[in-house]
């Protein structure tokens, strides 16, 4: 696997053509979690996804898209459209030396222009004849498997049962107390279009952190991998089988 500590003469001498970015955020988590949750989970799922192919893992970007938690002090956010061409620099980048694949992996649910922008670039690169594909792992990688591991599958989105027993299993020195709520946040999803969590959460957290251990994130983390490294082997298969197919219509 090729990393930071990688040289000039590392890269020279290796045929790797996979890069891995992860995604992550600064943000608040509540009062128990630090607000670089989302690029320390997503640092690690994506250092697990580079060792199993053994690819190039890049530095994880840290700030993202957070403006749904602007108001809270200690969040550092780029505007979605910033962060996009973010991205688009760093594939085409990649690209300009010779790799063929990127893979994207994203911490934080609230980076959705990260579907639109690989959506486009995977068009663009493809009518200019350029080798570079761009995979983004679901947010949703672990499917149905998730009612394995934790009790809520609904209404934990931010520092809750899930983000919580991640981080008890990779830095529980930096977990704090959890302050109680008074009423979990059952509001829709979306309202995040319209109001800061800090206004429709108590504390900043938005799911159940006080069901978190950390055997359940050793757990999640487990999935995340198994999930992605299946993703990206099923989507290979299907490039694959459409070539074969556009193959057979040209004979």
């Amino acid at each position: 696997m090729l990393n930071l500590f990688s040289t000039k003469r590392h890269f020279q001498n290796s045929e790797c053509t996979t890069a891995v970015l992860p995604v992550g955020a600064i943000e608040q988590h509540g009062s128990h979690l630090p607000v670089g949750t989302d690029a320390i989970i997503a640092d690690e799922v994506a250092s697990r996804i580079a060792k199993r192919l053994d690819a190039y893992l890049l530095p994880c970007v840290s700030i993202s898209s957070s403006i749904e938690h602007r108001e809270s002090k200690g969040t550092v956010y780029l505007k979605a459209d910033t962060l996009a061409l973010v991205l688009r620099d760093i594939a085409e980048s990649l690209r300009y030396t010779g790799f063929k694949r990127l893979i994207v992996f994203t911490g934080h649910g609230g980076n959705w222009i990260l579907k639109p922008t690989i959506r486009q670039m995977n068009r663009d690169y493809a009518e200019r004849g350029h080798e570079l594909k761009t995979i983004l792992i679901p947010s949703n990688i672990a499917g149905a498997r998730i009612g394995e591991v934790v009790t809520h599958t609904q209404h934990d989105l931010h520092a809750g049962e899930k983000e919580t027993s991640i981080m008890l299993h990779l830095c529980p020195e930096h977990v704090e107390p959890i302050a109680p709520q008074q009423k979990p946040t059952t509001s829709p999803q979306d309202y995040m279009d319209y109001f800061d969590v800090s206004e429709i959460t108590e504390d900043g957290y938005w799911g159940y952190p006080e069901e978190a251990t950390a055997e359940k994130g050793c757990r999640l983390l487990d999935l995340y991998e198994a999930g992605a490294i299946a993703y990206i082997d099923a989507l290979e298969r299907e490039r694959r089988a459409i070539a074969e197919r556009t193959r057979s219509r040209g004979k």
